[in-house]
């Protein structure tokens, strides 16, 4: 074999390689722009988290000055995050004087990557969703599941 033969089966051996790297990389993490998908898709998670807590809060404070809790028909634009992708207001719905449902528009299923980032008292399961809309259903009277918790 000459050294020029040589050389060249290298070079190809080497770009193949290369190629099935760059390929693996794309299969094992994704495409740059399905980790911008899931990183947003993380994002809408933590604003339901915020708002979940936020009217939590708001009750317990309630409960602890002997009043009956009553969630309001409707939330105040104040209280309501936006999505920062679709720069739309989050979705709330009353169920009932303590049950809500916050909806959000999802990029992607959770089911097709690790939700889970924090230490065992986080919640992940909760959070799970769907690709598209999705509502996730809350008593006011209980602290909301906690994905991010430190």
């Amino acid at each position: 074999m000459s050294q020029s033969t040589f050389d060249r089966t290298f070079a190809f051996i080497a770009t193949v390689a290369v190629v099935i790297g760059i390929a693996a990389g794309f299969w094992v993490i994704g495409t740059p722009h399905r980790q911008r998908q899931i990183t947003a898709d993380k994002e809408r998670i933590r604003d339901l988290e915020r708002i979940a807590q936020r009217l939590y809060r708001q009750a317990e404070q309630t409960q602890n000055r002997g009043k009956v809790v009553e969630l309001p028909e409707f939330l105040e634009e104040r209280d309501l995050a936006i999505d920062q992708i679709t720069n739309t207001p989050y979705e709330y719905r009353r169920q009932s004087s303590t049950t809500y449902e916050l909806c959000a528009n999802f990029d992607t299923d959770s089911a097709t990557y690790r939700l889970k980032e924090t230490p065992s008292q986080s919640s992940p399961e909760y959070w799970q969703h769907p690709q598209g809309r999705h509502c996730f259903e809350f008593n006011v009277l209980e602290e909301p599941p906690s994905l991010f918790r430190f």
